[in-house]
């Protein structure tokens, strides 16, 4: 069974990479790999990203409000007089929902018919996870060539660029690569400024997280009722929200700054790393 103490640990490692470009996925494949937690892993992996949706909640409480909005809003003017409607400001909330949904369907797509192909590729296979870490650098440093638009002005995407986001959002399944570093540094390299490319990258998890949250609790449900699993994996979520409201401040500030590349370094040096390891 999972000990609170390696559930801890874990819960910080998850709240620092899931918002930090460097694969949450991939590093918690290693750190459990070195810890020697096998059961329940994919659980309490589910478990941890609630954690980090709890800090994108708190961090971002303003998107996500007005995504809810949009949402609850938005149906009846779009039957009636949409044109008019999506310029205002209330408009443009549910335009943010709209957008969310269409970047949501590629990742369901990838993540029902691939899932269980990628989680059984990668299990114990660090070469393969050496390489996709490899991949989120290259991704990251040709970000450092981008002149990006000016950030702060409107959402700035079409639905053609959130499709094209929310599949590489899929594809971030493979552990190594970065979720949060793919989407953004793919947002960027389309041209979408910076506030709108870092906010919108987390908004997209939020669908994605729920989701994968409900399946692997129901395949897990009989786990729940453990109070061997279940205290661990709490105290595993409580760290990794704690930790992760800190980590998603300071990455919205480095996308800000046009930093977004620096990130690469890192995980060329961990991808360098886990080839050796797998060797």
């Amino acid at each position: 069974m999972i000990s609170s103490l390696s559930a801890f640990l874990l819960g910080i490692l998850q709240g620092i990479t899931e918002f930090l470009p460097v694969s949450s996925s991939g590093h918690l494949v290693l750190a459990q790999h070195f810890l020697h937690v096998q059961n329940q892993a994919l659980l309490l992996d589910v478990w941890l990203h609630f954690g980090t949706l709890l800090a994108i909640f708190c961090v971002l409480y303003r998107p996500v409000w007005g995504l809810i909005k949009g949402a609850a809003k938005g149906a009846p003017h779009l039957f009636y007089h949409p044109s008019q409607y999506l310029k205002t400001p209330e408009g443009q909330n549910t335009t943010l929902f709209l957008l969310v949904f269409i970047a949501s369907i590629p990742t369901a797509l990838i993540g029902f018919f691939f899932k269980d192909t990628f989680e059984h590729l990668f299990e114990g296979n660090l070469h393969l996870l050496g390489v996709a870490f490899l991949f989120t650098a290259l991704l990251l440093f040709l970000t450092k060539f981008k002149k990006n638009a000016p950030s702060g002005k409107g959402i700035g995407l079409s639905p053609l660029q959130a499709l094209a986001i929310g599949t590489i959002q899929g594809i971030a399944i493979i552990p190594g690569v970065s979720r949060s570093g793919s989407t953004i540094a793919l947002a960027l390299l389309l041209g979408v400024g910076r506030q709108e490319a870092g906010e919108f990258s987390f908004l997209i998890v939020v669908p994605a997280i729920l989701g994968a949250m409900f399946l692997e609790t129901l395949h897990g449900s009989a786990v729940l009722l453990n109070q061997e699993f279940l205290i661990p994996a709490t105290i595993g979520m409580a760290a990794a929200w704690g930790v992760g409201i800190v980590a998603l401040k300071g990455l919205l500030r480095v996308v800000n700054h046009g930093k977004l590349h620096r990130f690469a370094y890192y995980c060329l040096l961990i991808g360098g790393l886990t080839l050796w390891i797998g060797r």
